[in-house]
């Protein structure tokens, strides 16, 4: 039986702690998703997954359900340093078709429009050189657009970005981005 997706939701969040771990688990507390087993993935957003709200998704998620999520992470423990984790997203409108999740993590010193602007070019990039290989998703990318005519097929994107900068007291700051993938029963 296959196993594949019919929704998926992004989600961030940041956590502080003395320990790398509890910062960690602050953060996905903070996104949340801590109380999910999770599965890391790889970034194929599967023919018609409909993407719902972080509140539509957080329903239909059972404490200590195995989920499977497209996952950036970043950390620091040096006072001051900007951390920064993004989720971009491409998907065709038509449900026939896949689309592309990418993620940027162990991101240091970059502005939040910066990384966007990366993780997104990087997601219109992989869906559109499935299309045609010598396809420039730099030169396309256009900020606040989220409708893109890409080699013929009509595509939305999106991203979420969370960033912070570490804590004075040189506890660990830890970062998370997600697309986090829903399965129903049938």
């Amino acid at each position: 039986m296959a196993i594949i997706p019919r929704k998926f939701f992004l989600t961030k969040g940041v956590g502080v702690h003395q320990k790398d771990l509890r910062a960690f688990e602050k953060a996905l507390r903070d996104a949340g998703i801590s109380t999910c087993n999770l599965i890391k993935t790889s970034s194929i957003l599967a023919c018609g997954c409909k993407r719902i709200t972080r509140e539509e998704g957080m329903k239909l998620i059972q404490p200590g359900q195995i989920t499977f999520a497209v996952l950036a992470q970043s950390q620091t423990n040096e006072p001051g340093q900007q951390i920064t984790a993004a989720i971009g997203m491409a998907q065709p409108k038509d449900p026939a078709l896949y689309g592309y999740l990418t993620e940027l993590e162990k991101v240091i010193g970059r502005t939040d429009d910066d990384v966007e602007k990366d993780v997104i070019e990087m997601a219109i990039e992989n869906i559109a050189t499935e299309w045609n290989p010598k396809f420039d998703g730099e030169k396309v990318y256009r900020k606040g657009k989220k409708n893109y005519k890409l080699e013929g097929h009509d595509v939305m994107v999106d991203s979420v970005v969370q960033s912070a900068k570490g804590a004075e007291d040189n506890q660990y700051t830890v970062v998370v981005a997600a697309a986090v993938f829903i399965y129903e029963e049938y």
